[in-house]
Protein backbone atom coordinates (compact mmCIF):
# COMPACT_ATOMS: atom_id res chain seq x y z
CA UNK A 1 0.00 0.00 0.00
CA UNK A 2 1.40 3.58 -0.85
CA UNK A 3 1.59 5.99 1.75
CA UNK A 4 -0.20 9.33 1.63
CA UNK A 5 -0.42 12.22 3.96
CA UNK A 6 -4.08 13.36 3.85
CA UNK A 7 -3.97 16.13 1.73
CA UNK A 8 -2.70 13.94 -0.91
CA UNK A 9 -5.24 10.47 -0.65
CA UNK A 10 -6.40 10.31 -3.84
CA UNK A 11 -9.98 9.23 -2.17
CA UNK A 12 -10.42 10.39 1.06
CA UNK A 13 -13.84 9.47 1.62
CA UNK A 14 -12.84 6.54 1.50
CA UNK A 15 -10.03 6.26 3.58
CA UNK A 16 -12.68 8.80 6.51
CA UNK A 17 -14.87 5.67 5.90
CA UNK A 18 -12.13 3.24 6.86
CA UNK A 19 -10.87 5.33 9.82
CA UNK A 20 -14.37 5.48 11.18
CA UNK A 21 -14.70 1.33 11.02
CA UNK A 22 -11.26 1.16 13.12
CA UNK A 23 -12.80 3.99 15.50
CA UNK A 24 -15.55 1.01 16.09
CA UNK A 25 -12.91 -1.78 16.84
CA UNK A 26 -10.36 0.01 18.71
CA UNK A 27 -12.35 1.93 21.87
CA UNK A 28 -10.63 3.21 24.73
CA UNK A 29 -11.30 1.84 28.58
CA UNK A 30 -10.24 3.30 31.44
CA UNK A 31 -11.70 0.49 34.25
CA UNK A 32 -9.40 -2.55 32.88
CA UNK A 33 -6.36 -1.31 34.51
CA UNK A 34 -7.98 2.01 36.39
CA UNK A 35 -7.92 5.12 35.32
CA UNK A 36 -5.25 4.31 32.94
CA UNK A 37 -6.24 4.13 29.06
CA UNK A 38 -6.76 0.67 27.68
CA UNK A 39 -8.17 -1.32 25.01
CA UNK A 40 -12.02 -2.09 25.54
CA UNK A 41 -11.70 -5.34 23.45
CA UNK A 42 -8.68 -6.44 21.86
CA UNK A 43 -9.59 -6.90 17.94
CA UNK A 44 -8.94 -10.51 16.29
CA UNK A 45 -6.71 -9.12 13.78
CA UNK A 46 -4.39 -7.70 17.17
CA UNK A 47 -4.55 -11.31 19.53
CA UNK A 48 -1.79 -13.45 19.32
CA UNK A 49 -0.58 -15.36 15.59
CA UNK A 50 0.22 -19.06 15.77
CA UNK A 51 3.64 -18.35 14.87
CA UNK A 52 3.59 -16.48 18.25
CA UNK A 53 1.74 -19.06 20.09
CA UNK A 54 4.33 -21.77 18.92
CA UNK A 55 7.49 -19.93 20.15
CA UNK A 56 6.09 -19.28 23.37
CA UNK A 57 4.27 -22.79 23.78
CA UNK A 58 8.16 -24.19 23.82
CA UNK A 59 9.39 -22.20 26.65
CA UNK A 60 6.05 -23.62 28.53
CA UNK A 61 7.02 -27.49 27.58
CA UNK A 62 10.08 -26.44 29.31
CA UNK A 63 8.18 -25.07 32.34
CA UNK A 64 6.25 -28.48 32.08
CA UNK A 65 9.14 -30.77 32.00
CA UNK A 66 11.04 -28.73 35.03
CA UNK A 67 8.05 -29.41 37.25
CA UNK A 68 7.52 -32.59 36.07
CA UNK A 69 11.43 -33.43 37.14
CA UNK A 70 11.03 -31.97 40.37
CA UNK A 71 7.24 -34.05 40.92
CA UNK A 72 9.32 -36.86 41.21
CA UNK A 73 6.82 -39.97 41.25
CA UNK A 74 3.43 -38.24 42.58
CA UNK A 75 0.59 -38.36 41.08
CA UNK A 76 0.87 -34.21 40.27
CA UNK A 77 3.72 -35.62 38.04
CA UNK A 78 1.42 -37.75 36.24
CA UNK A 79 -1.33 -34.81 35.57
CA UNK A 80 1.93 -32.96 34.34
CA UNK A 81 3.46 -35.24 32.18
CA UNK A 82 0.30 -35.95 30.69
CA UNK A 83 0.33 -32.24 29.98
CA UNK A 84 3.91 -32.09 28.34
CA UNK A 85 3.48 -34.93 26.33
CA UNK A 86 0.17 -33.44 25.08
CA UNK A 87 2.00 -29.78 23.87
CA UNK A 88 4.84 -31.45 22.33
CA UNK A 89 2.59 -33.41 19.92
CA UNK A 90 0.78 -29.97 19.33
CA UNK A 91 3.94 -28.36 18.55
CA UNK A 92 5.07 -30.98 16.33
CA UNK A 93 2.00 -31.29 14.51
CA UNK A 94 2.80 -27.23 13.65
CA UNK A 95 -0.79 -27.27 12.12
CA UNK A 96 -2.62 -23.74 12.81
CA UNK A 97 -5.81 -25.40 13.87
CA UNK A 98 -4.05 -26.35 16.92
CA UNK A 99 -3.82 -22.48 17.74
CA UNK A 100 -6.45 -22.56 20.28
CA UNK A 101 -5.20 -25.31 22.44
CA UNK A 102 -1.53 -23.53 22.35
CA UNK A 103 -3.58 -20.13 23.56
CA UNK A 104 -4.71 -22.58 26.68
CA UNK A 105 -1.36 -23.61 27.98
CA UNK A 106 0.05 -19.93 27.06
CA UNK A 107 -2.19 -18.67 28.92
CA UNK A 108 -2.43 -20.96 31.93
CA UNK A 109 1.51 -21.06 32.17
CA UNK A 110 0.70 -17.14 33.54
CA UNK A 111 -1.16 -18.26 36.11
CA UNK A 112 0.81 -21.47 37.09
CA UNK A 113 0.33 -22.24 40.11
CA UNK A 114 3.46 -23.55 42.79
CA UNK A 115 3.13 -27.13 43.97
CA UNK A 116 2.50 -26.75 47.35
CA UNK A 117 0.30 -23.68 49.05
CA UNK A 118 2.14 -23.89 52.36
CA UNK A 119 5.13 -22.36 53.14
CA UNK A 120 8.35 -24.83 52.05
CA UNK A 121 11.29 -22.99 53.63
CA UNK A 122 14.82 -23.79 52.60
CA UNK A 123 17.28 -25.70 54.18
CA UNK A 124 20.19 -24.27 52.61
CA UNK A 125 20.93 -21.65 49.82
CA UNK A 126 21.37 -24.42 47.64
CA UNK A 127 17.81 -25.45 47.69
CA UNK A 128 16.79 -22.85 45.06
CA UNK A 129 19.68 -24.38 42.84
CA UNK A 130 17.80 -27.71 42.48
CA UNK A 131 14.47 -26.08 41.41
CA UNK A 132 16.24 -25.25 37.97
CA UNK A 133 16.26 -28.97 36.08
CA UNK A 134 14.88 -28.39 32.62
CA UNK A 135 15.69 -24.66 32.74
CA UNK A 136 18.79 -23.82 33.05
CA UNK A 137 20.26 -22.33 36.47
CA UNK A 138 21.38 -18.22 35.17
CA UNK A 139 25.64 -17.63 36.16
CA UNK A 140 24.49 -14.72 38.51
CA UNK A 141 24.22 -18.00 41.16
CA UNK A 142 27.34 -17.79 41.93
CA UNK A 143 28.28 -13.95 42.97
CA UNK A 144 25.77 -13.60 45.58
CA UNK A 145 28.06 -12.08 47.95
CA UNK A 146 29.83 -10.20 45.47
CA UNK A 147 29.62 -6.20 45.99
CA UNK A 148 30.77 -5.24 42.35
CA UNK A 149 28.06 -7.43 40.79
CA UNK A 150 25.71 -5.72 43.21
CA UNK A 151 26.61 -2.59 41.82
CA UNK A 152 26.77 -3.91 38.10
CA UNK A 153 23.23 -4.58 38.79
CA UNK A 154 22.46 -1.32 39.66
CA UNK A 155 23.98 0.06 35.99
CA UNK A 156 23.11 -3.36 33.41
CA UNK A 157 20.40 -5.05 35.56
CA UNK A 158 16.91 -4.91 35.14
CA UNK A 159 16.21 -1.47 36.43
CA UNK A 160 18.96 0.21 35.23
CA UNK A 161 18.00 3.31 35.74
CA UNK A 162 17.69 3.90 39.15
CA UNK A 163 20.60 5.90 39.76
CA UNK A 164 21.11 9.50 40.42
CA UNK A 165 24.09 11.66 41.19
CA UNK A 166 24.52 13.15 44.37
CA UNK A 167 26.85 16.04 46.30
CA UNK A 168 26.38 13.99 49.68
CA UNK A 169 23.15 12.14 51.55
CA UNK A 170 20.67 14.08 52.42
CA UNK A 171 18.97 14.33 55.89
CA UNK A 172 17.26 10.88 55.72
CA UNK A 173 20.67 9.34 55.20
CA UNK A 174 22.88 9.41 57.92
CA UNK A 175 25.88 8.24 56.49
CA UNK A 176 29.09 9.30 58.35
CA UNK A 177 32.77 9.28 56.95
CA UNK A 178 33.42 6.68 59.08
CA UNK A 179 31.09 4.69 57.44
CA UNK A 180 32.19 5.45 54.14
CA UNK A 181 35.62 4.42 54.61
CA UNK A 182 34.54 0.93 55.45
CA UNK A 183 33.92 0.50 51.47
CA UNK A 184 36.65 2.97 50.09
CA UNK A 185 39.13 3.37 53.20
CA UNK A 186 41.73 5.58 51.15
CA UNK A 187 38.94 7.88 49.85
CA UNK A 188 36.31 10.21 51.49
CA UNK A 189 32.56 10.65 51.51
CA UNK A 190 33.46 14.02 50.94
CA UNK A 191 35.48 14.30 48.25
CA UNK A 192 33.64 11.86 46.55
CA UNK A 193 30.92 13.97 46.82
CA UNK A 194 32.71 17.41 45.45
CA UNK A 195 33.99 15.10 42.67
CA UNK A 196 31.09 14.02 41.51
CA UNK A 197 31.49 10.18 42.46
CA UNK A 198 28.32 9.67 44.53
CA UNK A 199 25.35 8.14 43.34
CA UNK A 200 22.20 6.84 45.39
CA UNK A 201 19.42 4.85 44.77
CA UNK A 202 16.27 5.75 46.27
CA UNK A 203 13.43 3.80 46.34
CA UNK A 204 10.70 6.32 48.02
CA UNK A 205 8.42 5.15 45.72
CA UNK A 206 7.63 2.13 47.72
CA UNK A 207 6.76 3.66 50.97
CA UNK A 208 3.02 3.85 50.15
CA UNK A 209 2.96 0.41 49.05
CA UNK A 210 0.97 -1.98 51.44
CA UNK A 211 2.80 -5.58 51.93
CA UNK A 212 1.09 -8.87 51.15
CA UNK A 213 0.19 -12.22 52.59
CA UNK A 214 -0.63 -14.06 49.50
CA UNK A 215 -0.38 -17.05 49.39
CA UNK A 216 2.30 -18.16 52.63
CA UNK A 217 2.29 -15.62 54.73
CA UNK A 218 3.51 -11.86 55.83
CA UNK A 219 5.27 -10.48 53.62
CA UNK A 220 7.77 -7.31 53.94
CA UNK A 221 8.65 -4.58 51.19
CA UNK A 222 10.93 -1.21 52.35
CA UNK A 223 11.82 1.47 50.53
CA UNK A 224 15.41 1.62 50.94
CA UNK A 225 18.46 4.38 50.23
CA UNK A 226 21.24 2.87 48.81
CA UNK A 227 24.86 5.21 48.33
CA UNK A 228 27.17 4.32 45.67
CA UNK A 229 30.40 6.03 44.79
CA UNK A 230 33.00 5.81 42.31
CA UNK A 231 36.27 4.14 43.18
CA UNK A 232 39.18 7.07 42.34
CA UNK A 233 41.50 4.60 41.06
CA UNK A 234 39.85 2.40 39.02
CA UNK A 235 36.79 3.84 38.55
CA UNK A 236 34.60 1.11 39.55
CA UNK A 237 31.19 1.73 40.98
CA UNK A 238 30.47 0.31 44.43
CA UNK A 239 28.00 0.35 47.12
CA UNK A 240 29.07 2.30 50.18
CA UNK A 241 26.06 2.19 52.38
CA UNK A 242 22.49 1.00 52.91
CA UNK A 243 19.27 2.04 54.90
CA UNK A 244 16.61 -0.66 55.04
CA UNK A 245 13.32 1.93 56.64
CA UNK A 246 10.29 1.73 55.35
CA UNK A 247 10.42 5.50 55.84
CA UNK A 248 14.04 6.36 55.60
CA UNK A 249 15.53 8.81 58.32
CA UNK A 250 18.31 9.63 60.62
CA UNK A 251 17.60 7.04 63.27
CA UNK A 252 17.24 3.87 60.74
CA UNK A 253 20.84 2.19 61.04
CA UNK A 254 22.93 2.11 58.20
CA UNK A 255 24.84 -0.84 56.80
CA UNK A 256 27.83 -0.99 55.48
CA UNK A 257 30.24 -3.79 53.79
CA UNK A 258 31.76 -4.14 57.62
CA UNK A 259 28.82 -5.35 59.20
CA UNK A 260 28.64 -9.71 57.93
CA UNK A 261 24.90 -10.80 57.08
CA UNK A 262 23.59 -7.85 57.93
CA UNK A 263 25.23 -6.41 55.09
CA UNK A 264 24.10 -9.10 52.88
CA UNK A 265 20.40 -8.73 54.40
CA UNK A 266 20.62 -5.03 53.51
CA UNK A 267 21.73 -5.82 49.42
CA UNK A 268 18.77 -8.60 49.89
CA UNK A 269 16.05 -6.15 51.33
CA UNK A 270 17.43 -3.52 48.44
CA UNK A 271 17.34 -6.31 45.35
CA UNK A 272 13.73 -7.06 46.59
CA UNK A 273 12.62 -3.16 46.48
CA UNK A 274 14.16 -2.88 42.56
CA UNK A 275 12.36 -5.87 41.74
CA UNK A 276 9.03 -4.56 42.95
CA UNK A 277 10.13 -1.08 41.35
CA UNK A 278 11.30 -2.96 38.26
CA UNK A 279 8.06 -5.41 37.56
CA UNK A 280 5.50 -2.36 38.30
CA UNK A 281 6.60 0.75 37.08
CA UNK A 282 10.00 0.18 34.75
CA UNK A 283 8.51 -2.84 33.64
CA UNK A 284 4.75 -2.81 33.47
CA UNK A 285 4.13 0.65 33.63
CA UNK A 286 6.88 2.35 31.53
CA UNK A 287 6.57 0.13 28.40
CA UNK A 288 4.13 -2.06 28.27
CA UNK A 289 0.89 0.50 29.67
CA UNK A 290 2.82 3.65 28.36
CA UNK A 291 2.53 2.25 25.38
CA UNK A 292 -0.90 1.37 24.95
CA UNK A 293 -2.49 4.59 24.49
CA UNK A 294 0.05 5.19 21.39
CA UNK A 295 -1.40 1.92 19.64
CA UNK A 296 -5.27 2.48 19.68
CA UNK A 297 -4.81 6.02 18.80
CA UNK A 298 -2.67 5.25 15.78
CA UNK A 299 -5.52 2.39 14.49
CA UNK A 300 -8.13 5.21 15.46
CA UNK A 301 -6.60 8.40 13.94
CA UNK A 302 -3.83 7.20 11.28
CA UNK A 303 -5.11 5.55 7.94
CA UNK A 304 -3.35 2.67 7.23
CA UNK A 305 -2.08 4.61 3.73
CA UNK A 306 -0.58 7.19 6.38
CA UNK A 307 2.92 7.21 6.58
CA UNK A 308 3.33 6.83 10.42
CA UNK A 309 0.93 4.15 10.42
CA UNK A 310 3.27 2.93 7.96
CA UNK A 311 6.27 3.40 10.05
CA UNK A 312 4.63 2.23 13.42
CA UNK A 313 2.48 -0.70 13.07
CA UNK A 314 4.77 -3.22 13.13
CA UNK A 315 6.14 -1.79 16.41
CA UNK A 316 2.97 -2.28 17.93
CA UNK A 317 2.06 -5.76 17.12
CA UNK A 318 1.46 -8.21 19.64
CA UNK A 319 0.96 -5.01 22.45
CA UNK A 320 -2.47 -4.99 22.62
CA UNK A 321 -2.42 -8.87 22.88
CA UNK A 322 0.42 -9.18 25.92
CA UNK A 323 -1.25 -6.37 27.74
CA UNK A 324 -4.85 -7.94 28.17
CA UNK A 325 -3.33 -11.17 29.26
CA UNK A 326 -0.76 -9.26 31.88
CA UNK A 327 -4.63 -7.30 33.23
CA UNK A 328 -6.44 -10.22 32.82
CA UNK A 329 -4.17 -12.65 34.43
CA UNK A 330 -0.60 -11.71 36.15
CA UNK A 331 -1.83 -9.13 37.74
CA UNK A 332 -5.30 -10.06 38.70
CA UNK A 333 -6.33 -10.92 42.16
CA UNK A 334 -4.82 -13.78 43.18
CA UNK A 335 -2.58 -14.26 39.87
CA UNK A 336 1.15 -14.72 39.98
CA UNK A 337 2.37 -11.06 40.46
CA UNK A 338 -0.19 -11.25 43.93
CA UNK A 339 1.95 -14.55 44.48
CA UNK A 340 5.32 -13.52 43.93
CA UNK A 341 6.24 -9.92 44.41
CA UNK A 342 5.52 -7.86 47.82
CA UNK A 343 2.58 -5.97 47.72
CA UNK A 344 -1.32 -6.23 47.84
CA UNK A 345 -2.07 -6.55 44.42
CA UNK A 346 -4.73 -4.11 44.38
CA UNK A 347 -1.10 -1.62 45.98
CA UNK A 348 0.55 -3.25 43.23
CA UNK A 349 -1.65 -2.23 40.59
CA UNK A 350 -1.74 1.62 41.88
CA UNK A 351 2.14 1.83 42.09
CA UNK A 352 1.51 0.71 38.14
CA UNK A 353 -0.89 3.02 37.41
CA UNK A 354 1.18 5.75 39.11
CA UNK A 355 4.21 4.88 37.32
CA UNK A 356 2.11 5.98 33.88
CA UNK A 357 0.23 8.96 35.36
CA UNK A 358 3.12 10.38 36.52
CA UNK A 359 5.27 10.10 33.72
CA UNK A 360 6.03 12.62 31.36
CA UNK A 361 7.00 11.68 28.15
CA UNK A 362 9.34 14.36 26.66
CA UNK A 363 11.53 14.36 29.93
CA UNK A 364 11.51 10.20 30.13
CA UNK A 365 13.60 10.76 26.63
CA UNK A 366 17.07 8.58 27.01
CA UNK A 367 19.02 11.72 26.74
CA UNK A 368 17.06 14.08 29.35
CA UNK A 369 16.87 10.76 31.45
CA UNK A 370 20.79 10.32 31.57
CA UNK A 371 21.51 13.92 31.90
CA UNK A 372 18.83 14.84 34.43
CA UNK A 373 20.07 11.89 37.14
CA UNK A 374 23.69 12.99 36.01
CA UNK A 375 24.54 10.07 35.03
CA UNK A 376 25.74 10.80 31.47
CA UNK A 377 29.21 11.94 32.31
CA UNK A 378 31.35 9.10 30.96
CA UNK A 379 34.20 10.33 32.61
CA UNK A 380 32.99 9.96 36.09
CA UNK A 381 30.97 6.66 35.45
CA UNK A 382 33.66 4.93 32.45
CA UNK A 383 31.45 2.07 32.00
CA UNK A 384 27.56 1.98 32.43
CA UNK A 385 26.68 -0.93 30.01
CA UNK A 386 22.82 0.47 29.86
CA UNK A 387 23.74 3.73 29.22
CA UNK A 388 26.49 3.15 26.72
CA UNK A 389 24.64 0.74 24.78
CA UNK A 390 20.87 1.91 24.94
CA UNK A 391 22.25 5.55 23.12
CA UNK A 392 23.59 4.10 20.55
CA UNK A 393 20.59 2.48 19.83
CA UNK A 394 18.46 6.19 20.42
CA UNK A 395 21.30 7.73 18.18
CA UNK A 396 20.04 4.96 15.40
CA UNK A 397 16.70 4.68 15.52
CA UNK A 398 16.26 8.79 15.91
CA UNK A 399 18.32 9.39 12.50
CA UNK A 400 16.17 6.50 10.70
CA UNK A 401 12.65 8.89 12.11
CA UNK A 402 14.32 11.88 11.02
CA UNK A 403 15.50 10.40 7.17
CA UNK A 404 12.14 8.62 7.34
CA UNK A 405 9.79 11.94 7.77
CA UNK A 406 12.25 14.19 5.41
CA UNK A 407 10.60 11.88 2.49
CA UNK A 408 6.48 13.12 4.04
CA UNK A 409 7.25 16.45 5.33
CA UNK A 410 9.36 19.05 3.63
CA UNK A 411 9.14 21.55 6.16
CA UNK A 412 7.34 22.08 9.99
CA UNK A 413 4.87 23.50 8.20
CA UNK A 414 3.23 20.05 6.54
CA UNK A 415 3.59 18.74 10.12
CA UNK A 416 1.17 21.64 11.09
CA UNK A 417 -1.28 20.96 8.31
CA UNK A 418 -1.51 17.12 8.63
CA UNK A 419 -5.14 16.68 10.18
CA UNK A 420 -5.04 13.02 10.84
CA UNK A 421 -1.25 13.76 13.02
CA UNK A 422 -2.81 16.38 15.03
CA UNK A 423 -5.77 14.67 15.74
CA UNK A 424 -3.91 11.70 16.66
CA UNK A 425 -1.80 14.08 19.53
CA UNK A 426 -4.67 15.05 20.37
CA UNK A 427 -6.15 11.63 21.24
CA UNK A 428 -3.33 10.52 22.98
CA UNK A 429 -3.21 13.45 25.40
CA UNK A 430 -6.53 13.61 25.84
CA UNK A 431 -8.29 13.51 29.12
CA UNK A 432 -11.38 11.20 27.76
CA UNK A 433 -8.78 9.34 25.42
CA UNK A 434 -4.77 8.28 25.82
CA UNK A 435 -4.43 10.37 29.56
CA UNK A 436 -0.63 10.44 28.81
CA UNK A 437 1.44 13.59 29.91
CA UNK A 438 4.40 15.54 27.99
CA UNK A 439 2.50 14.81 24.87
CA UNK A 440 -0.01 16.48 22.38
CA UNK A 441 -0.88 18.90 19.88
CA UNK A 442 2.15 21.55 21.11
CA UNK A 443 4.50 18.44 21.25
CA UNK A 444 3.86 17.84 16.86
CA UNK A 445 4.40 21.20 15.19
CA UNK A 446 7.84 20.92 14.18
CA UNK A 447 9.51 18.61 12.78
CA UNK A 448 12.44 17.88 15.11
CA UNK A 449 9.50 17.58 17.89
CA UNK A 450 7.70 15.03 16.16
CA UNK A 451 11.23 13.07 15.38
CA UNK A 452 11.72 13.16 19.14
CA UNK A 453 8.12 11.96 19.72
CA UNK A 454 8.66 9.25 17.34
CA UNK A 455 12.31 8.22 18.60
CA UNK A 456 10.90 7.81 21.97
CA UNK A 457 7.66 5.41 21.07
CA UNK A 458 10.30 2.88 19.16
CA UNK A 459 12.62 2.94 21.29
CA UNK A 460 10.53 2.14 24.38
CA UNK A 461 8.75 -0.81 21.88
CA UNK A 462 11.79 -2.50 21.53
CA UNK A 463 15.17 -0.85 22.96
CA UNK A 464 14.39 -0.12 26.32
CA UNK A 465 11.68 -3.33 26.80
CA UNK A 466 14.13 -5.24 25.71
CA UNK A 467 16.65 -4.10 28.56
CA UNK A 468 13.60 -4.65 31.61
CA UNK A 469 12.33 -7.75 29.61
CA UNK A 470 14.81 -10.04 29.28
CA UNK A 471 16.95 -9.82 32.36
CA UNK A 472 13.75 -11.37 34.25
CA UNK A 473 15.44 -14.85 33.17
CA UNK A 474 18.97 -14.45 33.27
CA UNK A 475 18.45 -12.51 36.35
CA UNK A 476 15.55 -12.67 38.29
CA UNK A 477 14.56 -16.16 38.02
CA UNK A 478 17.48 -17.23 40.74
CA UNK A 479 15.67 -15.88 43.83
CA UNK A 480 18.32 -15.74 45.91
CA UNK A 481 19.81 -13.16 43.73
CA UNK A 482 16.32 -10.80 43.03
CA UNK A 483 13.98 -11.84 45.70
CA UNK A 484 10.28 -10.79 44.60
CA UNK A 485 9.35 -10.20 48.94
CA UNK A 486 10.88 -10.24 51.59
CA UNK A 487 9.55 -13.20 54.12
CA UNK A 488 11.24 -11.52 57.69
CA UNK A 489 11.66 -8.33 59.22
CA UNK A 490 14.93 -6.33 58.08
CA UNK A 491 17.43 -6.08 60.75
CA UNK A 492 16.94 -2.98 63.25
CA UNK A 493 20.66 -3.14 64.30
CA UNK A 494 24.11 -3.46 62.78
CA UNK A 495 25.30 -6.86 64.48
CA UNK A 496 24.17 -10.42 65.05
CA UNK A 497 22.39 -11.79 61.88
CA UNK A 498 23.79 -15.44 60.69
CA UNK A 499 22.89 -17.10 57.89
CA UNK A 500 19.69 -18.31 59.29
CA UNK A 501 18.06 -14.80 59.72
CA UNK A 502 19.41 -14.16 55.45
CA UNK A 503 17.54 -17.37 54.96
CA UNK A 504 14.37 -16.32 56.12
CA UNK A 505 14.37 -13.34 54.25
CA UNK A 506 14.46 -15.23 51.11
CA UNK A 507 11.45 -16.57 49.50
CA UNK A 508 9.80 -19.88 50.51
CA UNK A 509 10.92 -22.57 47.70
CA UNK A 510 7.39 -23.27 46.16
CA UNK A 511 7.38 -18.98 45.41
CA UNK A 512 10.61 -19.48 44.43
CA UNK A 513 9.65 -21.85 41.77
CA UNK A 514 6.85 -19.54 40.67
CA UNK A 515 9.18 -16.75 40.47
CA UNK A 516 11.58 -19.32 38.17
CA UNK A 517 8.58 -20.02 35.97
CA UNK A 518 7.74 -16.83 35.41
CA UNK A 519 10.81 -15.33 34.78
CA UNK A 520 11.84 -17.72 32.45
CA UNK A 521 8.57 -17.82 30.59
CA UNK A 522 8.83 -13.98 30.07
CA UNK A 523 12.32 -13.35 29.52
CA UNK A 524 13.14 -16.15 26.96
CA UNK A 525 11.31 -14.96 24.44
CA UNK A 526 12.37 -13.39 21.21
CA UNK A 527 9.83 -12.82 18.50
CA UNK A 528 11.01 -10.34 15.86
CA UNK A 529 13.97 -8.06 15.41
CA UNK A 530 14.23 -4.30 15.87
CA UNK A 531 15.04 -2.76 12.03
CA UNK A 532 13.57 -6.47 10.03
CA UNK A 533 10.49 -4.59 8.70
CA UNK A 534 10.00 -7.29 6.04
CA UNK A 535 11.09 -6.14 2.50
CA UNK A 536 7.21 -5.59 1.19
CA UNK A 537 6.38 -3.46 4.03
CA UNK A 538 7.82 -0.20 2.65
CA UNK A 539 5.82 0.02 -0.89
CA UNK A 540 7.54 3.77 -1.39
CA UNK A 541 10.87 3.16 -3.21
CA UNK A 542 12.10 6.73 -1.74
CA UNK A 543 12.24 4.59 1.93
CA UNK A 544 14.51 1.90 1.14
CA UNK A 545 17.84 3.46 1.43
CA UNK A 546 16.94 5.21 4.65
CA UNK A 547 15.80 1.94 6.07
CA UNK A 548 19.21 0.19 4.43
CA UNK A 549 21.39 2.89 6.19
CA UNK A 550 19.26 2.12 9.28
CA UNK A 551 19.79 -1.83 9.02
CA UNK A 552 23.72 -0.85 8.66
CA UNK A 553 24.12 1.17 11.61
CA UNK A 554 22.08 -1.81 13.81
CA UNK A 555 24.72 -4.02 12.46
CA UNK A 556 27.80 -1.72 13.01
CA UNK A 557 26.14 -1.26 17.12
CA UNK A 558 26.25 -5.17 17.03
CA UNK A 559 30.02 -4.96 16.25
CA UNK A 560 30.57 -2.60 18.71
CA UNK A 561 28.17 -3.95 21.72
CA UNK A 562 30.45 -7.28 20.39
CA UNK A 563 33.79 -5.58 21.42
CA UNK A 564 32.65 -3.82 24.65
CA UNK A 565 31.72 -7.31 25.59
CA UNK A 566 35.06 -8.40 25.06
CA UNK A 567 36.38 -5.53 27.58
CA UNK A 568 33.72 -5.54 30.37
CA UNK A 569 31.46 -8.32 31.95
CA UNK A 570 29.24 -9.35 28.92
CA UNK A 571 25.76 -7.70 28.62
CA UNK A 572 24.11 -8.83 25.71
CA UNK A 573 20.37 -7.69 26.39
CA UNK A 574 20.64 -4.66 23.79
CA UNK A 575 22.77 -6.32 21.39
CA UNK A 576 20.51 -6.02 18.21
CA UNK A 577 19.85 -9.40 17.31
CA UNK A 578 18.04 -9.60 20.68
CA UNK A 579 16.12 -6.66 20.08
CA UNK A 580 12.28 -7.52 19.42
CA UNK A 581 10.96 -4.53 16.85
CA UNK A 582 7.68 -4.62 19.50
CA UNK A 583 6.37 -5.50 22.94
CA UNK A 584 4.92 -8.53 22.29
CA UNK A 585 5.94 -10.84 25.50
Amino acid sequence: MTAFLPHLDPNPRLRERRLGRRRRRYRFNHTHVSPLAIIDRVPQKERFGFAWLQRVARQVSSVLRNRMMLEGDSRSALRIEKQYRMLRRILQTRAAYYASALRHFVYEALIFRPRDETSLRPEALEDYATLFRAIGLPPVRDDLHDDRTFAWLRIAGPNPLTLRRVAKPDDRFAVTEADFRQALPDDSLEAAGAEGRLFLADFAALAEVEPGDFPCGQKYLYAPLALFAVDRVRRALLPVAIQCSQQPGPESPVFTPADGYNWLIAKTIVEIADANLHEAVAHLARTHLLMEPFVIATHRELAEAHPLNRLLVPHFRGTLAINEAAWRRLIADGGAVDRVLAGRIESTRRLAADGVRQFHFRDGMLPRVLGGAGIDDTDILKTYPYRDDAILHWNAIRQWISDYLAIYYPADAAVQEDTELQAWLREIASPDAGRLNGVGPEDGQTLTGLTDILTMIIFTCSVQHAAVNFPQYDIMSYAPRMPFAAYAPAPTSRTGANEADYLAILPPLNIAEQQMEIGYLLGSVHYTTLGAYGSKHFTDARVHGSLAAFQARLKDIATTIEERNGLRRPYTCLAPESVPQSINI
